[in-house]
């Protein structure tokens, strides 16, 4: 039996305050890559052209989860996609008008903002390799697989939420939150990218709120100490070790994991 893990790259493969991979975890990726019983995935809110903050470990991935699930690639080669429709678009486009909250719309390659601020600018600080271009009407030339919501105080952005019921919200560590499809999500997307896998394990490691479902999907879901998000330390079955303390490889291999 294989084991098949995918991991979460904000703040858990990356860390985002420090700009590096912390050095055991480069070590885990490594190692477990050169196993010929270990495949691995990663599951992003990001597009594939913002994950070159891990180039030197993202060809250890056969599977890439993004945009929280809605385009999922094995071996560089897309096998599924849903983007968000263009009525609905234009629909929250409309919503936004005259509010003071900016909004991001992400595509597979590339995305953009319809105003900048500098709530915007300090969301995106949280989110390393993220410099969006102001382009209102991005959407009508690109394909959208998910929205950004900017703004000082979550309750703002939860508040605006309610009035977008077509939409689930993910928030992030500081600034603004994701909104996808309520059936997308990272889960999905590894329901969609393992379709024809057999006779295997599955762990899922994150420390986000849009983890909480594949941590639930996994046979072993690991949350990292510095989630945010209780639920999700609730849902897995052990939590990993903060991002600061650079102990992923140990915490791995005292679980028997490598």
């Amino acid at each position: 039996m294989r084991t098949i893990i995918f991991f979460d790259v904000d703040n858990t493969m990356y860390n985002n305050a420090t700009g590096a991979i912390p050095n055991q975890t480069r070590k885990l990726l490594f190692e477990l890559s050169k196993r010929d019983d270990v495949v691995l995935g990663l599951a992003t809110g990001r597009g594939i052209t913002k994950l070159s903050i891990i180039d030197e470990v993202l060809p250890l991935f056969t599977y890439k989860v993004l945009v929280n699930g809605a385009y999922v690639l094995k071996d560089d080669e897309v096998i599924f996609d849903d983007p968000i429709s263009m009525d609905d678009l234009i629909e929250v486009i409309q919503l936004m008008e005259g509010s003071p909250l900016a909004i991001g719309l992400v595509g597979s390659h590339d995305e953009a903002v319809n105003k900048l601020s500098e709530t915007v600018q300090n969301g995106m600080k949280s989110l390393r390799g993220l410099f969006p271009k102001v382009d209102p009407e991005f959407h009508l030339n690109h394909p959208i697989y998910q929205l950004w919501m900017f703004a000082d105080h979550e309750k703002d952005i939860l508040d605006m939420a309610e009035k977008m019921p077509k939409f689930r919200v993910y928030p992030w560590h500081q600034g603004g939150a994701d909104f996808v499809y309520p059936e997308i999500n990272k889960a999905f997307g590894i329901k969609k990218a393992l379709e024809h896998e057999t006779n295997y394990r599955l762990i899922c490691v994150g420390d986000g709120a849009n983890d909480i479902q594949m941590i639930e999907l996994a046979d072993v879901g690991i949350a990292m100490m510095n989630t945010r998000f209780h639920e999700l330390k609730e849902k897995a079955d052990h939590v990993a070790p903060h991002i600061m303390e650079d102990q992923l490889y140990d915490f791995f291999k005292k679980l028997g994991l490598v």
